[in-house]
């Protein structure tokens, strides 16, 4: 045992690393690769045809009523100029980018703990085992999200944030002044891109400035010129968005909108605190990352890391206040909390590693510590292991499902991917059915929460309305087990539902579109017939379209109805 005990304190640096990666990585890397061939959800197909329009030149927020920043947007028009109008390459692309950003973080994190790497062949070794333990341990973790709740925007902030505290690790523990202030302002570049996403986002900022602020004598330059480095990559990011916003959407109209966006969802997406840990499934993850964090508070001070070392709370934290602040309870949301957890946990075992590394004792006490860190190593293995098995991709065999184009275009491909109120077939049937009937420079407009309908029959919409619940605010009237609108907020989502189906009218009677399509079991009211729901919410809309149009198909829960002339227009 001694023997045994000995071998592991010499040899710690890529020993507990190594075990990690020697259980997870098959199974990480498999899940990883299934991942890819999954298909797109409602979220990133509302950003497909968002991006879309926006290339083929109509501007958000004037001609689309989208209630997101433009990072989102931006996003999704660099992933469509790669390639990632095809939903594989877009899974791919977003997969590549999960290795190269999880293997950075794995080859950085000895630094948060000050592990000696030694040099030449030794440094090499120890940098490998940890860049392949990052990638087994925070794949594993993110591929127990399934089909729905990955490629989500929120996947990518957290990307985005773990770059940036992978970064500052870097300003922290690098001697040469000009490579700090490089960092730091690549670190404050990754990190405020989030902002432009999702505004709350900058709690992880202020965070990382905490840490900054705290471990300021280690740093090679002064906390000022660390935080003007960092802010000048937040304004390079800014300049850059704005750019962006002044080329393809409206500032105006974007302010507007996004100030309303809170009263007009404040009630339908409110949940407590309790309910949105008991929804979805969320308790096991909280719980685990719960968890997790006390592990790190309780090794940070014991082990008396560095206080850089507090970049590894930076995530959970941080992404706890976003998922607790958001009040939506969506298991998306806890993207920046899961991946910390798995950061958190890495550090646990660097910390771990850097202990017994330094340890000069010979005694049995020391033994059994070496002996329990080696099987805490064995036991994180496993259960990224376990994780990465047990993903949905895997365990639905998504990759085999989708091996080839000719597959992946198939009705079996799209129904191994089920969802309560999301129909992958039914938009892709209808979609097909309006790219035949329709001329590329018509338009349609929809009642539904699917402009990815849009995208795939590549046609624009007809009016800047592409979500019901502006046309159909009924759940926000009722309101969620978290808020009750006030008779003020009521009488303003009411008129607000006025203004946007007079829109929608202006819009269609000023250039009739050759299409509506309704949908069925449409979030947030889920009607079963869409055409009754339509015609109680928008009497005058749907009595102008009653009169224009025909209902000509059904494709499950969409329906079409053409207008009259394309109706009866000659099949091309």
């Amino acid at each position: 045992m001694r023997a045994a005990a000995d071998a592991i304190r010499a040899r710690a640096a890529w020993l507990l690393p190594a075990i990690v990666a020697a259980i997870a990585i098959v199974p990480s890397a498999l899940a990883l690769r299934a991942q890819s061939f999954g298909i797109l959800g409602r979220d990133q197909g509302i950003f497909q045809y968002v991006a879309w329009a926006l290339r083929n030149g109509e501007r958000t927020y004037r001609d689309i009523h989208e209630i997101n920043g433009p990072l989102p947007h931006a996003w999704h028009v660099v992933m469509q100029l790669l390639g990632g109008e095809d939903e594989h390459v877009f899974r791919s692309i977003d997969t590549t980018m999960l290795i190269v950003v999880y293997v950075a973080a794995g080859l950085t994190l000895p630094r948060w703990i000050g592990l000696e790497l030694g040099g030449g062949r030794a440094r090499r070794r120890t940098l490998s085992v940890w860049a392949l333990a990052g990638l087994a341990v925070l794949g594993a973790a993110y591929v127990r999200y399934d089909w729905w709740h990955t490629a989500q925007r929120e996947a990518l902030y957290s990307l985005l944030v773990l770059g940036s505290l992978s970064l500052q690790s870097i300003a922290h523990t690098t001697r040469s002044r000009r490579r700090a202030i490089v960092a730091f302002a690549l670190a404050g570049i990754t990190t405020s891109l989030t902002w432009f996403g999702k505004p709350p986002c900058a709690i992880f900022s202020l965070l990382q400035v905490a840490v900054l602020v705290l471990d300021r004598k280690n740093v090679a330059v002064s906390l000022p010129r660390a935080i003007a480095s960092a802010i000048a990559g937040g304004l390079a990011v800014a300049t850059g968005m704005l750019a962006f916003v002044l080329a393809f959407e409206d500032l105006g109209r974007g302010l507007e909108i996004l100030s309303k966006v809170p009263r007009l969802h404040h009630t339908i997406w409110n949940e407590t605190l309790l309910g949105s840990y008991r929804a979805y499934n969320n308790r096991p993850r909280l719980d685990w990352a719960a968890a997790t964090f006390a592990a790190f508070v309780v090794t940070f001070f014991t082990l008396r890391l560095p206080r850089r070392a507090l970049l590894a709370g930076v995530l959970p934290l941080g992404g706890f206040v976003v998922f607790a602040g958001q009040g939506k309870a969506f298991p998306y949301h806890l993207h920046m909390l899961t991946l910390g957890t798995g950061v958190a946990q890495l550090v646990i075992l660097g910390a771990a590693a850097q202990r017994l590394q330094t340890s000069r004792e010979r005694s049995a006490r020391s033994d059994a510590v070496a002996i329990i860190v080696a099987v805490a190593a064995l036991a994180l293995g496993m259960k990224s292991g376990e994780d990465a098995w047990k993903s949905p991709g895997v365990r639905n065999g998504w990759a085999e499902a989708g091996a080839t184009p000719e597959k992946r275009a198939s009705r079996a491909y799209f129904e191994r991917f089920p969802w309560g109120d999301y129909f992958a077939n039914d938009l892709r049937d209808a979609a097909s059915y309006l790219a035949f009937h329709t001329r590329p420079d018509e338009r349609v407009q929809t009642y539904g929460f699917d402009p990815y309908l849009l995208f795939l029959a590549r046609r624009k919409s007809a009016s800047p309305v592409i979500y019901n619940f502006e046309l159909n605010v009924d759940a926000a009237l009722e309101g969620g087990p978290g808020a009750r609108p006030s008779d003020e907020l009521k009488s303003w989502l009411v008129a607000y539902r006025d203004d946007a189906e007079r829109l929608v009218l202006e819009s269609v009677e000023a250039a009739p579109p050759a299409a509506f399509t309704l949908h069925d079991r449409a979030p947030f009211t889920f009607p079963v017939n869409a055409e009754r729901d339509f015609a109680e919410h928008c009497p005058k809309l749907f009595a102008w379209m009653k009169e224009r149009y025909l209902f000509t198909a059904a494709f499950g829960t969409v329906r079409v109805w053409l207008r009259r002339d394309v109706a009866t227009r000659p099949q091309r």
